[in-house]
């Protein structure tokens, strides 16, 4: 007979990311765009005159952007960054098991 030892780990780790469904591509480099004209300095108003003079309209209507929908997208963009990578472990238990197995 001999002794199996290991060591059992639980580990618990909460996280907001299981609600996210992946953005579209084009989806994804409009929300981009935007973001990157808002680091850049853009404001509210500039934004969607840059993004009207250059034919980019929103996915759904064929309306032009406004300055409150732009603000509204990247505030739900920020809001969906800040989720992602938001995990933490929360707990960690760990044994250290012996079975005894006859040969």
């Amino acid at each position: 007979s001999y002794n199996k030892l290991y060591i059992e780990f639980n580990i618990i780790v909460q996280s907001n990311e299981l609600g996210l469904f992946r953005i579209g591509t084009e989806r994804l480099l409009r929300l981009e765009l935007m973001k990157q004209l808002k680091d850049e300095g853009y404001n509210s108003k500039e934004i969607p005159e840059f993004l009207n003079v250059n034919g980019i309209k929103p996915l759904r209507t064929n309306n032009p952007y406004t300055p409150k929908l732009v603000w509204v997208t990247l505030k739900k963009y920020q809001k969906r960054l800040d989720r992602i990578g938001n995990n933490q472990i929360t707990q960690i238990s760990k044994k250290l098991c012996v079975s005894n197995h006859a040969s």
